[in-house]
């Protein structure tokens, strides 16, 4: 008698809840089963092998056995009822190897009978998994036929772990020759992030076999019940820390967490209350698991503390732990930290750098040698100073690193004064940088100058800013240059004049910019009034000096005087050594005299001597070659003579 045996499975009754279609299959295009795997101790297409088509007629072929042809007709598989999604489509089921070599597809199998065919179990299963995280309740439904025997039956396999591993959900699915739809509920189906199914035809040894084999359609994952969203926080052990300790917070949820969401473990104050939480640590999940959570290390000490854990997406707040947590003080050196302190600016207490630190502890130096604490700017060595402490108590001491960093302050030297002259050749004002930096920049009135004023006469208060890089702060210093006037003596010049004339001032002939501060000195060398009387003074070289401002050099000019008696002896033939200038041919000049000369002076407008010529020269015309002189007036007189002068001009 053939038997339907479904052992602990559970058919579903349908309700009014609301059902969400988790996964469907119907066969009709690419498929989501992998075909004839290993799984379940199943074997690969021995006798029997899962395919998918939309075969249902069978037909008639031979079998070798024993080394006899043996026929066997397999039957047409029943054709699939409205209910299914595409009646008459593609589906998943067994077909005999045999059959298959023999041309016939449709659902069937090669019963083993233990002469001629052997045991053989086949399985096919879900390719992906499927989550079903947030439902209590869910179905798996699925339209199946396999008429089969006692030894020959269908099974449904569960993976709540990706296919690793296999549970059989229970029963035989055999003595069903037509199509009828099965819903299978467990428990184990809910809330499972890898939830996958598959299918498994047991061939065993029997004799009492009848096609259709094992066929499947339209298999479906339904969430019939929608679980709450709660966390449960579960058993923190131990439940004494100190400060700054790590623990483990366990917690198992239920329902359904988003894509996103935070777990936070929450810390109470010490008399158990979550009026003020301090979240002490967090994980991005939507399943149950275990946050890696750190006391902070200035939690205040107490014995009344708990935890819980709450979730982001959705907002769900947990239950609390069950024991109260002890929080005992431990040793705080501060958090490491990176310190840049400026060059000779003072002497820092590095405690100002670990707020929070426990007092009983021991500064090292970079090296490990002891340390006061107290850093000194302008001696102490830049490097990583620890802070160790050495507190009583059973927790864990601290250490703390502050790596310190020295940086050059900025150096606009010392203030400076300078004068200079307005005629100096232009300069750079760095150069009156006294021991700074040469980085910096010039201020004059409050507005950057590179010294364009130096030229000019002036007293310029300079304000020098050499910039800071952090944290040491700009630097300054006073520059005050004075530019002095350049003395003027005027322009040079030359003068003649009679001897009978009135006495004339010497500066007019220098110019107007002439300075009227001057002194004047006559061609003796002598101090004179620069009033010149034609009458008395001599003639020769006049020098007028005014005197320069330091560091200005004093100026000089010069009047080159000639007095003349201006009674035509000179140039006319009054006397008998009279000398006459006939002019100038090419560089020579020519001159006539009466008597025999010596030798001639050829003075120039300055007054002095800048050539003498060596005769003698014969009474008559003299050729003289003068073509060295410098282009002007000059005066040549006969040596010896005190009054004998000719004037030329030397062109």
């Amino acid at each position: 008698m053939r038997i339907l045996t479904l052992l602990g499975l559970c058919l579903s009754i349908t309700t009014a809840q609301a059902q969400t279609t988790l996964y469907s299959e119907s066969f009709e295009g690419a498929s989501t089963f992998t075909l004839n795997t290993t799984d379940a101790a199943s074997s690969i297409s021995v006798w029997n092998t899962w395919v998918i088509n939309n075969s249902y007629a069978g037909g008639d072929g031979d079998v070798i056995c024993l080394g006899f042809p043996f026929t066997y007709t397999i039957i047409d598989t029943p054709t699939q009822p409205v209910g299914i999604t595409t009646p008459g489509g593609s589906y998943l089921h067994t077909a005999s190897v045999e059959g298959i070599a023999d041309g016939i597809t449709n659902c069937s199998f090669g019963a083993a009978d233990g002469f001629c065919i052997t045991a053989d179990n086949t399985f096919s299963r879900m390719t992906a998994d499927v989550s079903t995280a947030g439902y209590a309740d869910v179905e798996f439904k699925f339209w199946w036929l396999c008429q089969g025997g006692s030894t020959f039956y269908g099974q449904v396999y569960y993976s709540t772990n990706a296919g690793a591993s296999w549970t059989n959900a229970g029963g035989q699915f055999n003595l069903q020759a037509t199509w009828t739809e099965q819903t299978v509920t467990l428990p184990a189906f809910g809330n499972q992030a890898t939830l996958r199914f598959g299918f498994r035809f047991v061939n065993s040894v029997g004799f009492d076999a009848l096609d259709p084999g094992f066929g499947i359609d339209d298999v479906r994952i339904i969430g019939a019940t929608a679980a709450p969203n709660t966390i449960t926080t579960s058993t923190i052990a131990p439940t004494a820390y100190c400060q700054g300790a790590q623990l483990s917070v366990p917690y198992t949820v239920t329902g359904a967490y988003n894509a996103g969401n935070i777990f936070s473990a929450e810390l109470s104050d010490a008399s158990g209350s979550f009026a003020a939480p301090t979240v002490i640590g967090t994980l991005n999940a939507t399943t149950s698991g275990t946050i890696t959570c750190t006391i902070p290390a200035l939690t205040p000490v107490g014995i009344g503390y708990r935890v819980r854990v709450v979730s982001s997406d959705p907002v769900t707040t947990g239950s609390t732990n069950t024991a109260d947590i002890t929080v005992s003080s431990a040793p705080y050196a501060g958090a490491d930290d990176a310190v840049v302190i400026c060059k000779n600016t003072g002497v820092y207490d590095l405690a100002q750098f670990i707020p929070g630190a426990s007092a009983c502890g021991a500064w090292a130096a970079p090296g490990g040698g002891t340390f006061s604490g107290q850093f000194n700017s302008a001696t102490d060595n830049a490097g990583a100073y620890t802070y160790t402490t050495n507190c009583a108590g059973g927790c864990p001491q601290d250490n703390a690193t502050i790596t310190i960093g020295l940086q050059d302050p900025a150096n606009a030297g010392n203030d400076n004064s300078a004068a200079r002259c307005s005629t100096d050749p232009p300069g750079s004002l760095l150069s009156y940088v006294s021991g700074g930096d040469l980085t910096g920049i010039f201020f004059l009135s409050g507005t950057p100058t590179t010294g364009s004023f130096l030229g000019t006469p002036g007293v310029y208060p300079l304000v020098y800013v050499v910039y800071g890089t952090a944290p040491c702060v700009n630097d300054t210093s006073n520059i005050t240059i004075t530019v002095n006037a350049a003395a003027n003596a005027g322009t040079s010049a030359s003068l003649t004049v009679c001897a009978n004339d009135a006495p004339v001032a010497l500066i007019t002939y220098l110019g107007a910019s002439a300075q009227a501060s001057g002194t004047w000195t006559g061609p003796s060398g002598g101090a004179v009034s620069g009033v010149l009387d034609p009458a008395v003074g001599p003639s020769g070289l006049y020098t007028y000096t005014v005197t320069g401002t330091a560091p200005c050099a004093n100026a000089q000019a010069f009047v080159a005087v000639v007095i003349d008696p201006c009674s035509g002896i000179e140039e006319g033939t009054a006397a008998a050594n009279t000398m006459l200038w006939l002019g100038q041919q090419g560089a020579d000049h020519l001159f006539r005299t009466n008597t025999t000369i010596a030798s001639l002076e050829v003075i120039d407008a300055a007054g002095r001597i800048v050539n003498t010529v060596v005769g003698p020269f014969a009474p008559g015309i003299v050729r003289v070659a003068l073509g060295d002189l410098a282009l002007g007036m000059h005066v040549v007189r006969i040596t010896g003579s005190t009054n004998t002068v000719v004037r030329i001009i030397h062109q």
